[in-house]
C-alpha cells in the first residue's frame, strides 16, 4: 500500500535501545492511521493499569497516509498517550513540519517508552534516532528550544517538538509545542514528555514518500480549490479563522462566560471576536499542503505588551481566557496565549482552570493569603497573567492548580466541585452544553473527557437546524459526528478543509485511492470508524471507566442559563441518560457501555 512506510520505530530511553515495528498493509487497511492505528497499538502495546507517570507508559507519535501527499490540511499528527489528567484515553493533534520529516526518514510513527536518566532529545535522520543530551536546554520555553536545535548543523528546516517548563515540572495539562505556535494541547501528553525526561524530538528526513498517483492529488487539489474559493463559508474562515466562531457561539447562547456562568457577553464583541481580533491581524498563514490560510498573524500595537506577535488566537483560547474570565481585552489574551504557548500549557485548560479559581475566590473558597497575595478577580488581566506564571513554576497554590480542576476541587473543597467544569478530568472547551444538548452528550461519552474534538453539534443545533433543547435523535446524531471525525483523524487531515470547503467523504475516498491505491468506499470509511471509537472504548473500560464516568458536573446538569437564547435550560440528569441509551445502543454497545460480542465480531475485534 502506498503513502506508508510500513514500519514505526521504538525507542527505549532507559536502555537506549530501539527496533522497528512493522505495519502490515492489512492492519494500515483496517485503522487508516492516525487515531485509529494509534489505537491498536495503545491498546496491544501498553500494559493494563499503567500508571501515566510511569516509565512503562508509552508515548506514540503518528503520521497518517496523506501525510506529504499535499492533500488538503494533511500536515497534522496525533501524539496518543495514557493521560495523567484522566487516566484514560488520549490521543492530541497538532500541524506541524515533523510529521513530513518522520516520513521522510522513512517511519510512520514514533513509540516512545521508558525514562531518561537525564534530559534528553531525539535527533531522527536517515541513518535512524540518536538520543542527545538536552541539559543545555532543559529549563528553556519552547520557542527558545526551537531556535537552538534549529540552529543546529544540518537541522534548519527540520521539524521539532518539544516541551517547555510547564511539561518539565509535571503540569498536569502540559502540551507540546511544534513550529512555534502549533500544539498538541489537551490532556497533558507534555506532562508524559516532561516525566520521561525527553525535551523535544528533531526530526529531519531525506527519503522521497511514495504514492500511488501524485499528479492525481494536484488535479483533484485545482479542483477543489476552484470549488472552495466560490464558498462563502470558506472565504470568511479564510479571512477571519476560528474567531469568527465566537459571533456564532455569543448568538446561540453556548459562549462559556464567568467559568459557565453565563452564555453570552456583548463586551466581546468588536473587541475579542473576529471583528476585534481582525483588527490586528498583519498577515495570514497556510500549513503546510492547505488552501485554507485561516492561520492569522496578529500584533499588539500599543500598551503594555506593544509589539508582541501571535499565530492566533483561535477561537478556543479567545472563549477560555477571554469570556469566561471577562476580559475583553486582546492584547491580554494575546500576550497568555505566547505565554502558554512559550510555556508549554493547554490554553483550554489554563482558561478553564483559572476562571474555576476565580469563582473560587469570588465565593470566598480561595483568599489572597492562599494566593500569595494574588487577587484572583474576573476581568483581572494582571491577575490571570501571574496566574499562569503561578501554574507553569507550581508556585504556592499555582502547585494545586497545576493539577487540573478536578484535583483543584477536592482539595479546595466547599462545593467547588459543582462548578468545576471538566469530564473525566479533562477540562471544558469553549462551548456551554446547556444550550446545545448534543455537545453535552459529546462531552460526556468522549475518551479522553470533555472535547470538541470528537464531534462538533454547533453546526447542527446552533448553525443547521438541529433544535438544540430536545434529546430525540441525539444519540445516532453524535455517533455519525463521532465516526466522521475518527475517519479524518484517522486519516490526519485538518477540520478546517474536511468541514469548511467543505470536502466530504466521499472526496477523501478520491484522495485514498489517488495517495494509497486502494480504492475505498464510504462503508469502509464507517467501519473503519466503528472499530476505531469500539476499540478506544474496550480500552477505557480496560483502564476501569465505567458508565459512570460519562457523566458532566452539577452546574450543566441542574443549573439552568440564566441569559440568551437557552434561557431557563439545563441538560438534566434524565436527560443526558436517555442520550447516552440511545447513544450506546447506535455503537453497538450495552446499557453498561460495553461493546457487545455481536458489534466486537463485526469489526473483528476480541474481548479482553
Amino acid at each position: 500500500m502506498k503513502g506508508i512506510c510500513g514500519k514505526l520505530l521504538d525507542i527505549d530511553l532507559t536502555s537506549g535501545r530501539t527496533k522497528e515495528i512493522a505495519i502490515a498493509d492489512d492492519v494500515a487497511a483496517k485503522y487508516l492511521g492516525g487515531r485509529g492505528l494509534g489505537a491498536r497499538l495503545l491498546f496491544d502495546l501498553l500494559p493494563a493499569k499503567t500508571e501515566p507517570l510511569s516509565p512503562d507508559n508509552i508515548l506514540i507519535f503518528l503520521t497518517g497516509p496523506f501525510t506529504g501527499s499535499m492533500a488538503p490540511g494533511s500536515s497534522k499528527f496525533v501524539v496518543v498517550t495514557k493521560s495523567p489528567l484522566t487516566g484514560g484515553w488520549c490521543d492530541s493533534y497538532s500541524s506541524g513540519r515533523i510529521s513530513l520529516e518522520i516520513k521522510k526518514a522513512g517511519y510512520d510513527g514514533l513509540v516512545v517508552r521508558g525514562r531518561a536518566n537525564a534530559p534528553c532529545y531525539l535527533q531522527l535522520g536517515d541513518k535512524g534516532v540518536e538520543i542527545r543530551d538536552a541539559d543545555r536546554i532543559w529549563g528553556t520555553d519552547s520557542f527558545e528550544t526551537e531556535k537552538s536545535l534549529k540552529g543546529l548543523e544540518g537541522n534548519g528546516s527540520a521539524g521539532v517538538s518539544s516541551i517547555g517548563p510547564a511539561g518539565e515540572n509535571l503540569c498536569s495539562y502540559a502540551c507540546i509545542n511544534s513550529d512555534f505556535y502549533r500544539q498538541a494541547g489537551r490532556g497533558g501528553v507534555g506532562t508524559v514528555m516532561g516525566y520521561k525526561r525527553l525535551k523535544a524530538i528533531v526530526a529531519k528526513g531525506g527519503r522521497k514518500v511514495e504514492f500511488h498517483d501524485h499528479k492525481r492529488v494536484v488535479e483533484l487539489n485545482r479542483a477543489n480549490y476552484e470549488r472552495a474559493k466560490v464558498s462563502q463559508v470558506f472565504q470568511a474562515r479564510s479571512k477571519y479563522g476560528t474567531p469568527l466562531t465566537l459571533n456564532f457561539t455569543h448568538t446561540g447562547g453556548i459562549l462559556p462566560t464567568k467559568n459557565f456562568q453565563f452564555g453570552t457577553w456583548e463586551q466581546a464583541l468588536g473587541k475579542i471576536d473576529s471583528v476585534g481580533v481582525y483588527k490586528s491581524v498583519k498577515s495570514h498563514r497556510s500549513c503546510q499542503s492547505c488552501f485554507v490560510h485561516c492561520s492569522l498573524i496578529t500584533e499588539v500595537e500599543e500598551g503594555k505588551y506593544k509589539g508582541t506577535t501571535l499565530e492566533g488566537p483561535e477561537y478556543e483560547t479567545l472563549g477560555m481566557f477571554g469570556s469566561n474570565l471577562l476580559i475583553d481585552s486582546l492584547p491580554t489574551i494575546i500576550q497568555a496565549n505566547v505565554l502558554c504557548d512559550k510555556l508549554g500549557l493547554d490554553t483550554i485548560s489554563t482558561g478553564n482552570v483559572i476562571g474555576f479559581a476565580m469563582e473560587c475566590f469570588e465565593k470566598g473558597l480561595l483568599t489572597a493569603g492562599e494566593l500569595d497575595g494574588l487577587e484572583l478577580k474576573f476581568g483581572d488581566a494582571e491577575a490571570c497573567i501571574a496566574a499562569i506564571e503561578m501554574i507553569v513554576h507550581r508556585r504556592g497554590f499555582g502547585d494545586i492548580l497545576a493539577k487540573g480542576v478536578r484535583e483543584a476541587a477536592r482539595q479546595i473543597g466547599g462545593g467547588s466541585d459543582r462548578f468545576a467544569m471538566q469530564v473525566k478530568g479533562l477540562e471544558f472547551p469553549a462551548y456551554d452544553p446547556r444550550g446545545a444538548f448534543g455537545s453535552g452528550l459529546s462531552y460526556a461519552v468522549s475518551p479522553r473527557g470533555a472535547c470538541h474534538r470528537r464531534a462538533w453539534p454547533p453546526a447542527k443545533e446552533i448553525l443547521g437546524g438541529v433544535p438544540p433543547y430536545t434529546i430525540e435523535g441525539k444519540g445516532e446524531m453524535i455517533r455519525g459526528l463521532y465516526a466522521e471525525n475518527s475517519i479524518f483523524h484517522s486519516l490526519l487531515v485538518c477540520d478546517m478543509p474536511a468541514k469548511f470547503i467543505p470536502l466530504a467523504l466521499d472526496d477523501y475516498a478520491t484522495y485514498f485511492e489517488a495517495v494509497t491505491g486502494e480504492a475505498i468506499s464510504r462503508e469502509d470509511f464507517q467501519t473503519a470508524a466503528g472499530r476505531t471509537e469500539t476499540l478506544i472504548r474496550m480500552f477505557n473500560n480496560r483502564e476501569g471507566f465505567t458508565r459512570r464516568d460519562d457523566t458532566l458536573p452539577y452546574r450543566t446538569l441542574r443549573e439552568p442559563l440564566p441569559d440568551g437564547p437557552g434561557r431557563g435550560q439545563c441538560v438534566g440528569e434524565e436527560n443526558l441518560q436517555s442520550m447516552i441509551d440511545d447513544f450506546y445502543s447506535s455503537q453497538g454497545w450495552d446499557a453498561a457501555g460495553v461493546p457487545t460480542e455481536t458489534t466486537l465480531r463485526r469489526y473483528d475485534l476480541k474481548s479482553g
